[in-house]
C-alpha cells in the first residue's frame, strides 16, 4: 500500500509561512536591544523587557486563538493574522522612542500568538495520520532554519547601524505571509463535528484541553532547562574564555538538529513515540551534565552536538504527542497550549535560573537543568505509563463485553 503524500503545495507552503513568521521574529529578537541600547539610551533591562512583553501578549492570546481556529474558518483566520502580523512591521522603521516601541511590541506579540497558533493548527489538518511525526519533524525545521538565519541577518546589519534594512527584511516576508495565506488550501474536516461539540462559551477544556496538558508540562520543564543554555551559555563562555566555543556549539546543535529531527519523525511513526522520546531525554541530559563539568573547549562543541540530537529531536515529538491527544476540531486548542508551554518554560526558566546564576554562578543553572530534565523524564515515564495502563484496561473491559453479550 502507498504512503499517504506528504509533500504537498500545501505543505510546503504552510512550511514556508512558519519560516517567514520565525524569520522576522529573529531578526528583531536580535536587531532591536541594539538600537534601544545604542539609539534610544536604553539599558539591558528595557531591552530584555522587549521580549518579556512580546511573549507575555502572544502568551495571552493564545488560548483564544485556538478557540477561534477550533471554530471559524482557518484560511480566513490564517489571511486576516498574516495580514495583522505585517501591519506592525510598518511601524518599526519610524519609532523613535522605547516607549512607543513597548507598545508596538505588545500589539506585534498579539498577532503572532495567533498566527503561529493557526499556520501550526493548519499544518496539523495537512500532514496524514500516519506521517505526523515525520510532518511536524519537517514542519518544525523551519523554524529552526529561522533560529539560525534571523539573528545572523539581525545582528550584522544592526552592527552597521542599518536597522531600517532589517526592518524593511521583516516587512517584504511579511507580504509573502499574505500572498502564500491566499493560496493555500486548508482542507475542511470535521465541520460537523466542530459545530455540534463546541460550546459557544469559554470554559476551562475550550481554553486550555485538558487532554493534551500532561503533555504540555513536559515540554514546559524540558523548556525551562534549555532556557538556562539559551539566556546563559553565551555569558557563561566570556566569563570562561570560550566564546569561540560557545558560537560553534550553537552551530552543531542546529546542524545535528537539521540532521537528525527528519529520521526521529520517522521513526516516532515507526516504532512508538515512547521509544524516541526516552532517548531523546537522556542525550539531552547527558549533554546537560557536559556543562555543568569543568569546561574546555571539546566539552562544551560536544555538549552541543548531544543536545542538538536530544532536545533538538523531541521537541516535535511532543508537539505531535500534544495535538495527537485531542479530538481534530480541537487541534488548535492544542496547538495553543504546546506554544504557550514552550514559552512560558523559557521565560519562567530563564528568571528562576537567572537568579540563580546571579546567587550562585553559572554552574548552579547547568546543574539546575539536569535536575528539571529528570523531572521532565519521570513525568514523562508517569504519563506514558499510565496512558499504557488506561489502554490495556479499555482493551480488557472491550474482551469481556464482548464474552457476555455474545
Amino acid at each position: 500500500m502507498d504512503r499517504p503524500k506528504l509533500w504537498t503545495k500545501d505543505f510546503i507552503n504552510i512550511t514556508t509561512i512558519s519560516f517567514f513568521i520565525f524569520l522576522a521574529f529573529y531578526i528583531l529578537l536580535t536587531a532591536l536591544p541594539i538600537q534601544i541600547t545604542k539609539e534610544f539610551g536604553g539599558g539591558a533591562d528595557q531591552a530584555g523587557l522587549l521580549l518579556t512583553l512580546f511573549l507575555i501578549a502572544a502568551i495571552i492570546i493564545r488560548p483564544f486563538a485556538g478557540k477561534w481556529v477550533s471554530v471559524g474558518s482557518q484560511k480566513k483566520i490564517l489571511i486576516y493574522s498574516a495580514l495583522a502580523f505585517f501591519i506592525p512591521t510598518l511601524f518599526y522603521p519610524f519609532v523613535t522612542n522605547i516607549w512607543t516601541l513597548f507598545i508596538l511590541r505588545i500589539i506585534h506579540g498579539i498577532t503572532f500568538g495567533v498566527i503561529t497558533t493557526v499556520k501550526g493548527t493548519i499544518s496539523a489538518e495537512i500532514i496524514p495520520d500516519s506521517r505526523r511525526g515525520e510532518g511536524m519533524s519537517w514542519f518544525s525545521l523551519a523554524m529552526g532554519l529561522a533560529m539560525v538565519i534571523g539573528p545572523v541577518i539581525g545582528l550584522n546589519l544592526a552592527n552597521i547601524g542599518a536597522y531600517k534594512t532589517a526592518y524593511i527584511i521583516c516587512i517584504i516576508i511579511s507580504v509573502l505571509n499574505i500572498l502564500l495565506s491566499m493560496v493555500i488550501h486548508v482542507p475542511e474536516q470535521g465541520k460537523q463535528e466542530k459545530v455540534s461539540k463546541t460550546s459557544k462559551g469559554f470554559d476551562l477544556n475550550d481554553l486550555i484541553g485538558k487532554k493534551a496538558a500532561p503533555f504540555a508540562i513536559v515540554v514546559f520543564i524540558l523548556a525551562c532547562a534549555y532556557s538556562g543554555i539559551a539566556s546563559f551559555l553565551a555569558l557563561y563562555a566570556q566569563e570562561i574564555n570560550l566564546v569561540k566555543a560557545a558560537s560553534t556549539f550553537f552551530i552543531l546543535y542546529a546542524g545535528l538538529m537539521f540532521v537528525f529531527r527528519p529520521f526521529t519523525g520517522v521513526w516516532a511513526d515507526r516504532y512508538g513515540a515512547n521509544k524516541i522520546v526516552y532517548p531523546c531525554i537522556i542525550l539531552f541530559a547527558i549533554g546537560m551534565v557536559m556543562l555543568s563539568l569543568p569546561q574546555t573547549a571539546v566539552i562544551m562543541i560536544l555538549a552541543g552536538a548531544i543536545i542538538g540530537i536530544g532536545y533538538g529531536s523531541v521537541t516535535p515529538i511532543l508537539q505531535t504527542q500534544v495535538i495527537s491527544s485531542v479530538e481534530k476540531h480541537r487541534v488548535g486548542i492544542a496547538n495553543s497550549l504546546f506554544f504557550n508551554s514552550m514559552d512560558l518554560g523559557m521565560a519562567i526558566g530563564a528568571f528562576v535560573l537567572g537568579i540563580a546564576a546571579n546567587s550562585f554562578g553559572y554552574g548552579s543553572v547547568f546543574i539546575s537543568g539536569i535536575a528539571l530534565i529528570i523531572i521532565g523524564g519521570i513525568a514523562y515515564f508517569a504519563l506514558a505509563s499510565g496512558k499504557e495502563k488506561k489502554t490495556r484496561h479499555s482493551v480488557g473491559l472491550k474482551s469481556v463485553n464482548d464474552i457476555k453479550y455474545k
